[in-house]
């Protein structure tokens, strides 16, 4: 069976309902969390929600951190376990849904249901890199920082297309209704 075709058997309200509460439990938990780390960064902002970073970034970020920030971070890092999950199936079942519903099965745009997943990969490996850095520090890598940068930008490359695409065809949808 191919990965749309099981994309399309969870096609439910019910399972965007689920991804999607669980989506925003996880941003409220996330929420409690982050503050704490950028009032210990002194503002700088965290290296998932950038759109890309230097050795120079990660390496001051990290040290204004201190233990304490460098920890708090790794515990934002195990609800990051859950959150691309979250979010990636979140929008891979309204973007499926709304494919569905505009074109023939077969159609090249259902091609477009793998930028929420692709997204989520990278964020996955950015993840990984990410929780990698934190460990080594203050033993970081220059490549390890090159390479989580390259993943975050590129996670942040398939998110973006895929909300833009998805709120195109949601209002294609919306307009074909009328």
């Amino acid at each position: 069976m191919k990965l749309l075709d099981r994309i399309k058997k969870l096609t439910t309200l019910r399972f965007f309902l689920l991804f999607l509460i669980l989506t925003i439990i996880v941003v409220v938990a996330m929420g409690n969390v982050t503050p704490q780390i950028l009032a210990l960064s002194g503002g700088a902002p965290i290296l998932d929600i950038r759109p890309g970073y230097t050795f120079a970034d990660v390496e001051h970020l990290l040290t204004v951190l201190g233990e304490q920030g460098r920890q708090l971070y790794t515990t934002l890092q195990v609800l990051d376990l859950i959150f691309p999950l979250a979010y990636g199936m979140t929008l891979t079942l309204a973007l499926t849904s709304v494919i569905t519903k505009l074109f023939p099965e077969g159609h090249l745009m259902e091609k477009a249901v793998s930028m929420p997943i692709l997204g989520m990969i990278f964020d996955y490996l950015e993840n990984i890199t990410i929780a990698t850095l934190i460990a080594s520090y203050p033993n970081l890598s220059p490549l390890a920082v090159s390479v989580a940068s390259i993943f975050t930008q590129l996670k942040w490359l398939f998110i973006i297309l895929a909300c833009v695409l998805l709120a195109i065809l949601a209002a294609l949808a919306l307009l074909k209704k009328k």
